[in-house]
């Protein structure tokens, strides 16, 4: 199996280095997920790393456990929060929450095509999202978890960024239409091979809220 994850982490990879070429002329930009937080195939160390965030965002009451206690959902008063959050962002504010989030002096400029979102600072890459909603969400959760982690001011943007995107593997609406976000996994084709990614959608405008690649099982 860590072989299957490592596997689909180098062509996932691969699919987003193609997307940087298109973007801004090249380099291999980090996604918001792991941003300063490499992923590994070592199946050990990553289920470690996953529990260490799940662990927090449960202290810190944005999840909890499902009734059978086998998953996470989002607690229901993080969902409200949350969604506040979201409706407050005014997109005139994006390039100071994401200041705010990397500790990094303004300006920061925001580009947007049809393959991602990139938040640069004197040319450099700070972050980057699969979608405009996908990063409107991460900036609101942020916003959430301030007030709730007493942590947060301790927290190094890597990690603020890792507990955002992990969240918003639980969104349950889509922050630009406010139609239904439903989990799926799907099928990517980068230059070398397909490979199987993990997927958070909106029924509605069909915009992709969140991706990570998955293992798959040797046939």
């Amino acid at each position: 199996m860590a072989g299957d994850l490592e596997r689909n982490e180098q062509e996932y990879e691969r699919h987003r280095e193609e997307l940087n070429d298109e973007v801004d002329g090249g380099g291999c930009a980090e996604t918001w997920e792991t941003l300063s937080e490499k992923r590994t195939p070592d199946d050990e160390a990553s289920d470690e790393q996953t529990q260490d965030v799940e662990s927090i965002l449960l202290d810190i009451d944005c999840l909890q456990f499902t009734n059978d206690n086998n998953d996470f959902e989002l607690d229901p008063s993080f969902r409200r929060a949350w969604r506040s959050a979201i409706d407050d962002l005014d997109d005139s504010a994006l390039d100071s929450a994401i200041a705010d989030i990397f500790s990094v002096d303004e300006p920061v400029q925001i580009e947007e095509t049809e393959q991602a979102v990139h938040a640069n600072r004197d040319g450099r890459l700070l972050a980057q999202w699969v979608s405009h909603p996908a990063m409107v969400a991460d900036l609101a959760a942020c916003r959430v978890f301030e007030h709730r982690d007493d942590d947060w001011d301790d927290r190094s943007p890597g990690k603020r960024s890792q507990l955002a995107g992990s969240v918003r593997l639980y969104l349950e609406f889509c922050p630009d239409c406010g139609g239904r976000a439903t989990f799926d996994t799907e099928v990517v084709t980068s230059c070398c091979n397909d490979f199987e990614v993990a997927t958070v959608s909106c029924d509605d405008c069909e915009v992709t809220l969140f991706e990570m690649p998955v293992s798959t099982a040797e046939s």
